[in-house]
């Protein structure tokens, strides 16, 4: 009996191995335009690379499976593999749908599924919202087909032949159930991955420069599993130094001279900033992307583009935080999820109303409660909130909400009414997936579709805007509200990853077809704007004017949970806070420059625990 055990639970073990190979090569090949400049040789290697974290899994399934078989061998006192095999079996069915749904979110996000994405199953109609019905029904059939033709293979693989004839008495019942039990308790080592006094972790992933060949050697499960036990990461520490050093840099980088040019021709113009669903720097012509904006294109020379503006974080309730209240979230989470925190922040709608500004109108096609908003904004000092609610069921797409072009006209009709100087926010929603728009396709790609389709809407609202009178005291600010790979599959260490536009216009500036190159962070428009009507800012701690002569032109974000970027026209900086290391340094020129990220990480995280 114990040999037939031996043999089952080795093939077993290596048929996991090669489960998660499979797997590797699948991810390899189905994500390959992220490899960039990767050598072939180095994704050669990950796969023996990432064998650790593989086998710290499989360690983990084969505790579960080989438990499984004890109650058999002491109820029935043989050695049977009915339950073992049913374990495997449908760990396969689930670990193959996981492994194929990290394989579809790379492609779309550039890192590997994370405890973020599985938070967005507590929203699952959001999540059946970003999908077509027909990648649903094709993700069933391909786990079917995938599951099945690995059922067959762990079958083939793990076939032993069981001796019935054997003794079958208590004294071969225990010593096989001990025989179980110390193989069983056997995984711990390759569960934990080292003999030392720490276990196996992520970083033992990063072998490599190039960040696509680390992520092909890390295992998904593995390094989701992982993330998931660290899941509250309010909790999580972001010390590098003392604390008085990381203020000292931090007041260094952030210190203003006060002197700046202004580039408006009003005192008190109206204000509406439009926050651009998922507008990237690669779809616009003037920062040096492809040409899928027309209407954009042709409104820069009546307007001011800032050339290097980087997203402050990854997701649109970041970038929300971000504008609307000039600050920086943290790697792993926005304080947007806690009011209690959000109500102690200043914002930029309330600083507009103590200086006069009337009829704060905040709009949104979508369901305003996601992700908090409604609270959010509500704290923000927004006296009218317009949301899905607000408009007729057949102005609404087939997912996330209202197009574009509906919710443009209503703004118009908003501006119209208010009384001045007013100050409206709205926040598009037509260029996220799955990219439904109500356009005849200009684009094969269906992002770039979108994205066209927002952007001839922009159009349309510019005309309407400026036939009705409205043009001539406003100011419009637009700017994205997050960056995103796109068809190009722009990497996450690239230093234009999180690059997005920001361009100012309206008839309130008095300068016009120019583009100002400093360096800044989404989080940089609230001061840069107050700065410009002569309202103090300085409240805002993490935005700071980009306009000012003497301030640091620089940008610090969150490109994904673990990391941060640091960036400056002589310098980039990518830093994973999970593993500790820099994925990324150019340029940097002393020790202190490598300290900036870190500084202004723990700066940040200071403020965040005390609020």
């Amino acid at each position: 009996m114990i040999k037939p055990f031996l043999y089952k639970f080795l093939r077993a073990f290596l048929f996991w191995l090669l489960f998660f190979a499979i797997h590797r090569l699948v991810f390899m090949l189905a994500n390959i335009q992220y490899a960039n400049e990767s050598p072939l040789g180095q994704l050669l290697w990950s796969f023996i690379i990432g064998i650790r974290l593989d086998s710290s899994f499989t360690g983990y399934i084969m505790v579960i499976a080989g438990i499984s078989l004890l109650p058999v061998v002491l109820i029935k006192r043989r050695l049977q593999f009915c339950w073992f095999n049913g374990i495997n079996k449908v760990l396969i069915v689930f670990l193959t749908g996981f492994l194929l749904g990290d394989v579809v979110l790379y492609s779309f996000w550039g890192k590997h599924m994370d405890s973020e994405a599985i938070g967005f199953l507590k929203t699952p109609d959001v999540v059946m919202a970003s999908l077509h019905w027909y990648q649903l029904i094709l993700f069933i059939v391909v786990l079917g087909v995938v599951s099945f033709l690995l059922i067959k293979l762990y079958k083939l693989v793990t076939r032993v032949k069981l001796n019935n004839e054997e003794p079958q008495g208590w004294k071969y019942t225990f010593s096989t159930a001990g025989v179980i039990l110390l193989v069983t308790a056997c995984m711990i080592g390759p569960i934990r991955g080292s003999v030392g006094v720490a276990p196996i972790n992520t970083g033992v992933a990063y072998f490599s420069s190039h960040r696509y060949a680390n992520h092909c050697a890390i295992n998904p499960i593995w390094n989701l599993a992982y993330d998931m036990k660290k899941m509250d990461k309010t909790k999580v520490r972001y010390k590098y130094m003392d604390d008085e050093k990381a203020n000292t840099i931090f007041n260094e980088l952030t210190q203003h001279s006060g002197q700046y040019q202004s580039v408006l021709n009003t005192k008190r113009p109206n204000v509406v900033v439009v926050l651009l669903e998922s507008f990237a720097a690669h779809v616009i012509k003037d920062l040096g992307g492809k040409a899928v904006t027309p209407n954009i294109n042709q409104l820069m020379s009546e307007s001011i583009l800032f050339s290097n503006i980087r997203a402050a974080a990854n997701r649109s309730d970041k970038g929300l935080v971000a504008t609307i209240a000039g600050y920086q979230v943290m790697p792993s989470y926005s304080i947007i999820r806690f009011p209690e925190k959000t109500n102690s922040l200043p914002f930029l709608p309330r600083k507009l109303k103590e200086n006069g500004y009337h009829d704060l109108t905040y709009m949104y096609g979508g369901d305003i409660k996601f992700k908090n908003m409604n609270s959010f904004v509500k704290q923000a000092g927004f006296e009218k909130v317009i949301s899905i609610d607000d408009f007729d069921s057949d102005l609404q797409g087939e997912k996330w909400g209202v197009h574009d072009e509906y919710t443009f006209r209503r703004l118009v009709q908003e501006m119209k009414a208010s009384q001045e100087p007013y100050f409206k926010f709205f926040f598009t929603l037509s260029s996220h997936e799955p990219f439904d728009v109500p356009m005849e396709r200009v684009h094969e790609n269906d992002y770039y579709n979108s994205i066209a389709y927002t952007d001839k809407c922009i159009g349309e609202f510019i005309t309407s805007v400026k036939e009705q009178n409205l043009w001539d005291k406003t100011l419009f600010v637009f700017i994205a509200d997050h960056a995103v790979p796109g068809p190009d599959l722009v990497p996450l260490d690239n230093i234009d990853y999180a690059r997005i536009p920001m361009f100012w216009t309206g008839g309130a500036l008095s300068i016009k077809d120019t583009v100002i190159s400093n360096y800044g962070s989404q989080t940089d428009l609230t001061r840069t704007l107050l700065s410009q009507l002569n309202i103090e800012a300085e409240e805002f701690k993490f935005s700071k004017n980009i306009l000012d002569e003497g301030v640091s032109k620089f940008a610090f974000n969150i490109i994904a949970p673990g990391g941060i970027s640091f960036s400056d026209s002589t310098s980039f900086q990518f830093y994973d806070t999970k593993i500790n290391r820099f994925i990324k340094a150019i340029r940097q020129q002393s020790a202190e420059d490598s300290l900036r990220a870190k500084a202004y990480l723990q700066v940040v995280y200071n403020d965040h625990q005390s609020r």
